[in-house]
């Protein structure tokens, strides 16, 4: 089914009407209209369009209903939707909305070969043995990524913010006092100000120890507020 080309708008359009046609038993125009969000204009140019590839069948004022080339292509187009889904859902752990969102705009770009490599790999990493240890650091790890706090350096923090020390400078000596002060990857730290009367000194409290630091010596200390 690969071999007829559509386009991607058509694509969803068909996706669309076989959805409706499946919770509705018909499909009218202002249904499609509400379900993809288009003017009604942009709906009757679609079905014209649609209809001339023999894939429905249209008349003004008529419920739109597929063709048998055109049940079989949006069935092969509603496939590809959800295999992606579920890889967005299930391994990448994304939202429901997300991924069905995410899984729309990549669908009609896949050969059918990507697609069935897809479809395995879910399948794979989903019911393995093998894939366990996979699985459980999937379903621990995933939901963080993106969701994480950008890195900042340490002179960027506002006063009263606390973050984790992430990395440490490249340079040895500056690593040495930084482990000579307690500043660590992993340890917690929070920026109480600048110092009265030396503006170039900003304060830091690490565990019960207050730091006064200038900013050439935390600029290349990263850190994630928490």
């Amino acid at each position: 089914m690969r071999d007829m080309e559509i386009s991607s708008s058509l694509e969803d359009y068909l996706e669309a009407i076989a959805e409706i046609i499946q919770d509705n038993e018909f499909a009218h125009t202002k249904d499609i209209a509400e379900r993809l969000g288009v003017s009604m204009p942009s709906v009757s140019n679609a079905l014209q369009a649609l209809s001339l590839r023999n894939l429905i069948r249209y008349q003004p004022h008529v419920p739109v209903s597929l063709t048998r080339k055109g049940l079989e292509l949006a069935n092969v187009i509603r496939h590809r939707h959800q295999v992606m889904k579920c890889f967005f859902s299930d391994i990448l752990k994304l939202d429901e909305q997300e991924a069905d969102a995410t899984a729309c705009k990549i669908e009609h770009v896949l050969t059918e070969r990507s697609m069935a490599r897809f479809l395995a790999l879910t399948e794979a990493i989903s019911t393995r043995q093998d894939c366990r240890r996979l699985r459980e650091f999937l379903a621990e790890q995933m939901p963080a990524i993106g969701n994480q706090a950008p890195l900042l350096s340490l002179d960027q923090l506002q006063m009263g913010e606390e973050a984790e020390i992430i990395s440490l400078p490249d340079n040895k000596q500056e690593q040495q006092k930084c482990t000579e002060l307690g500043l660590l990857p992993g340890t917690m730290v929070r920026c109480e100000g600048r110092k009265p009367f030396n503006n170039e000194l900003l304060l830091f409290r690490v565990k019960d120890r207050s730091l006064a630091l200038r900013e050439s010596e935390v600029c290349n200390i990263k850190v994630r507020i928490s």
